[in-house]
C-alpha cells in the first residue's frame, strides 16, 4: 500500500509541474518581498542560468515553440503561422528578438540568446517590425499601418512602434519584464530599463517601451496555459524560469497597476482619471467598458467586481461603472 501510494504521489508531482508550476522552493527568497527588494531577490534567482549559444537556440526553438498539431512545425510569433522547423534561417523565418538588439544588446553576451525573449518569426516580419518598440498604434498617424505586414494581419504599427496580436499582448509583456529584471548591469551585462519616456529609446542606451501600454497589456492579456507550457520548456533548455508567467501578481508588486483610479474632489465635482490611457483597441471592442448614468444621491461604492464613483454637475451626479 505505501509503495502504491508513493507512485501515485509522484505520479501526481509529474502531472503537477507539467501544469506550468514551478520547481518547490525556487521562488524561496523573493518571498514577502516587494517594491526594489523584490527586483533584487527576482534578478538572483533567475540569473543564475544556463548560457545557449545563439548559434543553438533555432533548434531549441523547434521544441520550445513547437506547433502542437505538427512537431516537425514551429509558430511564427506575430504571423501565427505554421512553419516547417527546416526553413529557419532563410527565407521562412528567423529568430526575433523581442527587445530589439540596438537597445543594449551585445551580441556576445547572455542577452542576446535569451529565449525567454527569442521566438521563431517570419523573416520578413521580422524586417518590418526592425527595433520598433512596443506600443499601440496610432490611427492618426500618417504612417499607421494595418496590417503593418501581409504576413502580419494581426499587428499593426506606425512610424516607432509596433502592436502584436491581442492574444500575444501579454506574452510580450512578461518577457520585457523579465529582461528588465534579469539584466541589471552586473558583471559586463547590459542594464536593460524599460521606460515611458519614448524619446530614451534610441540606440545609445539600453532602454525599451512602453512601460504603460506593456503593463496594461499585461493586465488584458492574463497568462495562458501555452505561455506556462512555454516557460516550462525554456527551463528545461536554459535553466531559468520567467517569475511573472509564475507569479504574475507580482508585476504590479513592482511597477505598480497602471490603471488604477485617481479621485479629486472639487467644490462641483469628483475628477475620475486614470495614469495611463486604456488602449484604443478594448475601447473599440469593449463600447460598455465605461458608461456614465444619472443617480440620484452623490456616492461612491467599491466592491471587490466593480467601482461606482460619482460626478456633479448642476446638481445631478452621474455614476461611473467599470466592469
Amino acid at each position: 500500500m505505501k509503495i502504491h501510494a508513493y507512485i501515485i504521489l509522484v505520479l501526481l508531482q509529474i502531472i503537477h509541474q507539467a501544469c506550468g508550476e514551478e520547481p518547490a522552493g525556487y521562488y524561496d527568497s523573493a518571498h514577502g518581498k516587494s517594491g526594489q527588494s523584490l527586483r533584487e531577490a527576482i534578478n538572483r534567482i533567475i540569473s543564475d542560468h544556463k548560457v545557449i549559444r545563439y548559434s543553438s537556440t533555432d533548434e531549441a526553438m523547434t521544441t520550445i515553440d513547437a506547433d502542437p498539431i505538427n512537431k516537425n512545425n514551429v509558430i511564427l510569433i506575430y504571423s501565427r503561422r505554421s512553419d516547417p522547423s527546416s526553413n529557419c534561417c532563410s527565407s521562412g523565418w528567423n529568430r526575433e528578438h523581442l527587445w530589439p538588439n540596438s537597445y543594449g544588446i551585445d551580441s556576445k553576451g547572455p542577452a542576446y540568446s535569451d529565449i525567454h525573449a527569442l521566438r521563431p518569426c517570419d523573416s520578413n516580419v521580422n524586417s518590418s517590425r526592425g527595433n520598433k518598440h512596443f506600443d499601440e498604434s496610432d490611427p492618426n498617424s500618417r504612417y499607421f499601418k494595418f496590417p503593418s505586414h501581409p504576413e502580419a494581419t494581426l499587428c499593426s504599427s506606425d512610424n516607432n512602434s509596433w502592436s502584436p496580436p491581442e492574444s500575444l499582448k501579454g506574452d510580450i509583456a512578461r518577457a520585457m519584464f523579465y529582461m528588465d529584471i534579469r539584466y541589471e548591469g552586473k558583471n559586463g551585462e547590459p542594464d536593460l530599463e524599460l521606460t515611458d519616456d519614448l524619446a530614451e529609446i534610441t540606440s545609445s542606451n539600453s532602454k525599451m517601451g512602453s512601460l504603460k501600454t506593456l503593463l496594461i497589456w499585461h493586465i488584458l492579456d492574463p497568462v495562458s496555459e501555452e505561455e506556462k507550457i512555454r516557460n516550462d520548456r525554456v527551463y528545461e533548455n536554459q535553466n531559468n524560469r520567467n517569475p511573472f508567467i509564475d507569479r504574475p501578481q507580482w508585476v504590479n508588486s513592482i511597477w505598480g497597476n497602471p490603471l488604477q483610479i485617481s479621485i479629486n474632489e472639487t467644490a462641483n465635482s469628483i475628477k475620475v482619471s486614470w495614469p495611463s490611457t486604456i488602449p484604443r483597441s478594448v475601447l473599440e471592442s469593449s463600447k460598455d467598458l465605461i458608461q456614465w448614468e444619472v443617480i440620484n444621491l452623490p456616492i461612491i461604492i467599491q466592491d471587490g467586481k466593480k467601482s461606482t464613483l460619482v460626478n456633479r454637475y448642476k446638481n445631478q451626479y452621474f455614476r461611473l461603472k467599470i466592469k
